[in-house]
């Protein structure tokens, strides 16, 4: 028969375990977040904003069908961007730094919803290098799309120029240090449960209730101290000394 896992009993484990479980979350904690910090390259993005217009031949007003034609037009920017023959353009243009699938995973385009507005954004390990690859994605973008509308239909405006930013986006310390504690605490409470499961120590006449059987009596365990001033070693020790006189 099993001892029944009630609430006193739990009170009383993490009671007994409180400071090892404190102790393993704090450790486990302290241990993710020098592993991110020795072990994790941290990344940095650089952003552009940018706005899609397609140029009038007159000068009458801009109608509700072209914004709308504007925003599809997103949608194709996004695949010529990282389309092959833009991004072996940026690679050449960047002294082959960065290969065509480097570029593609670190760049990556977002649009507003229901606006001509969209982001240009890239990732890299050093932010002048991130602001570097979207400056150098626009100017080709710029120049591939004036070769497919022949320089006559549509262009892109720059809003806001790409950014520089020296904080880094990856990896976040926040995330690694809860994971750390949530495993410190994983590993704690199983070594606990380990523990106690293992544990057929005999711990109050309730559990030996629990099993059947009556509680006849108790033996206690001497210290050192009232072991030596126990009547037995007195007795010992008188009869050792008549021996030898």
């Amino acid at each position: 028969m099993q001892e029944e896992l009630t609430f006193s009993r739990l009170y009383q484990l993490l009671k007994k375990y409180l400071f090892s479980i404190i102790l393993t979350v704090i450790l486990g904690a302290g241990t993710s977040l020098a592993g991110m910090y020795f072990f994790v390259t941290p990344l940095y993005s650089s952003d552009a904003q940018l706005l899609v217009n397609q140029r009038q031949t007159t000068d009458a007003p801009i109608q509700y069908n072209e914004i709308q034609s504007n925003i599809q037009l997103i949608s194709t920017y996004s695949d010529i961007i990282k389309g092959h023959a833009v991004l072996d353009q940026v690679s050449q243009n960047l002294d082959g730094t960065y290969t065509i699938d480097e570029l593609e995973e670190s760049i990556s385009v977002m649009q507003s919803p229901e606006s001509q507005v969209f982001y240009l954004s890239a990732v890299n390990e050093s932010p002048t290098q991130a602001q570097i690859i979207v400056n150098e994605v626009i100017t080709v973008l710029d120049s591939t799309l004036s070769e497919i509308y022949n320089d006559a239909e549509t262009s892109i405006n720059v809003i806001s120029p790409a950014t520089w930013n020296g904080r880094s986006v990856s990896p976040n310390p926040l995330l690694f240090i809860a994971i750390g504690a949530a495993v410190g605490l994983l590993f704690s409470l199983t070594r606990i449960f380990i523990v106690e499961l293992m544990d057929t120590t005999l711990r109050d006449d309730e559990f030996l209730a629990q099993l059947g059987f009556t509680n006849l009596g108790q033996i206690y365990e001497l210290s050192n101290k009232e072991l030596k001033n126990s009547r037995l070693v007195s007795n010992k020790k008188k009869k050792w000394l008549r021996e030898r006189v």
